[in-house]
């Protein structure tokens, strides 16, 4: 047990060194289509980062440190802000079991899964809702994503993640008219 244990815990120090101490690839992370819906009394806006996570995430997801990924939404009508929200992603690993947990901030919903392959899916996801008044038309919406500066412990070291998006914050833009959705 307590070998199956060190050798989960080195291997991941290791992947992790090998990251962070060698040429990487990065990724271009940008957000797909944007979904937005409205209900009588809210409006909900989704969607997903497109090639956000697949080069070089899966040696710090599985580092056992917990990966923050931050979200802001501005949602605007002729210039004058009505709702502007931060949330965020946190992707856990417990090097014990295998596990890799994602904690999706505001809708307190958790996925679990041992594949790196479904987390990643799971991770580029978004869902966020928002209360709406009736005289609201016409809406700006913008989505910006980014990462943290976040400490491994394992290397004594603090990293900025955005290394790995080449420092560029993805973001989109959509407008969406409320008469007109449903």
């Amino acid at each position: 047990m307590l070998e199956a244990l060190g050798t989960k815990v080195f291997s991941g120090i290791v992947s992790l060194s090998l990251l962070l101490f060698s040429s990487f690839k990065g990724n271009d992370p940008h957000f797909g289509a944007i979904s937005v819906r409205r209900s009588e009394s809210f409006i909900y806006v989704s969607g997903s980062l497109q090639s956000a996570f697949e080069n070089d995430f899966p040696s710090i997801f599985s580092s056992g440190t917990k990966i923050p990924i931050y979200f802001r939404i501005h949602i605007s009508q002729d210039g004058k802000t009505l709702s502007k929200q931060r949330f965020s992603h946190t992707v856990s690993f417990d090097t014990v079991t295998g596990i890799y947990e994602l904690d999706r901030g505001k809708t307190n919903e958790l996925f679990r899964s041992d594949s790196i392959e479904d987390l990643i899916r799971e991770v580029s996801k978004f869902n966020f809702a928002f209360p709406h008044q009736a005289h609201w038309e016409h809406l700006n919406i913008r989505i910006e994503a980014e990462l943290p500066k976040v400490r491994f412990e394992q290397l004594n070291k603090q990293v900025d993640l955005m290394v790995l998006w080449k420092y560029k914050k993805p973001s989109t833009k959509a407008v969406a008219n409320l008469r007109q959705l449903q």
